[in-house]
């Protein structure tokens, strides 16, 4: 399908605008669960909805929809940042071997769970913000592909990889300290491979088979990374944050 013939059927009045981006972040909507899942079983209906100014009436914008599932997130914190949890014992034996014998290291077990309270706070805001840069500066989408709908295309896939995180948080209490870093990992290439599969699916109309695969891997990438930077931001971020709490 030729890019051009296929944005020229909208009109410029139907393309998305800021506006619409905003109304995208903060309106809200009851068919998250349904575009969640069409991201996974059709995501080309999500990505030609995405292009259009109101989604045909038909999805959850995807902003709303990544920063809703970023807040399930903090919900969920009492998995993930359990005393008794794998994340925290495994973050308490990593902090008592860097604060032994240092001269004025805070107690670890308040250090650590300050820490996550401030992890839990600036993550979804650190998220939001460093992707929506990102989003806006990838062109893998066509050309003639205007910003707010690459940004809306992009957190259809960022959405995905962020359910994901949520799943594995919610099993996360099930796993062992010694699994701790193969359950990390076996995320991580889960979500990789979900942003391929989704924007292959969901784009293979618009390029050839290698320009297609060329795209969802440099995509993917990018997400993954970003991915790290957030979490180094957060957590530089929730390590300042415990320090002045507990000084």
């Amino acid at each position: 399908m030729n890019t051009l013939d296929s944005e020229s059927k909208y009109s410029a009045q139907d393309r998305p605008d800021l506006d619409a981006l905003v109304a995208d972040l903060f309106g809200l909507n009851v068919r998250g669960a349904k575009t969640l899942a069409h991201l996974l079983t059709k995501p080309a209906q999500v990505f030609a909805s995405a292009r259009v100014n109101d989604w045909q009436g038909r999805y959850t914008p995807t902003l709303r929809l990544a920063f809703s599932i970023l807040t399930l997130f903090s919900l969920l914190s009492f998995f993930w940042a359990a005393e008794d949890g794998v994340l925290y014992q495994t973050l308490r034996g990593i902090f008592a071997t860097a604060f032994e014998g240092q001269p004025h290291t805070p107690p670890v077990e308040p250090f650590i769970s300050a820490m996550f309270a401030g992890y839990n706070f600036i993550y979804p805001f650190s998220y939001m913000l460093v992707h929506s840069v990102v989003a806006s500066c990838v062109f893998v989408w066509g050309k003639g592909t205007p910003w707010v709908a690459r940004v809306r295309l992009y957190f259809g896939i960022a959405s995905v990889g962020i359910a994901i995180s949520v799943l594995s948080i919610a099993i996360m209490p099930l796993i062992s300290t010694s699994m701790m870093w193969v359950w990390t990992i076996s995320g991580l290439a889960a979500g990789f491979l979900a942003y391929i599969i989704i924007y292959g699916r969901g784009m293979r109309d618009r390029f050839s088979t290698w320009g297609l695969f060329g795209r969802a891997m440099l995509l993917a990438i990018i997400v993954t990374v970003t991915d790290f930077i957030v979490a180094i931001i957060a957590g530089t971020g929730a390590g300042y944050w415990a320090e002045l709490r507990i000084s």
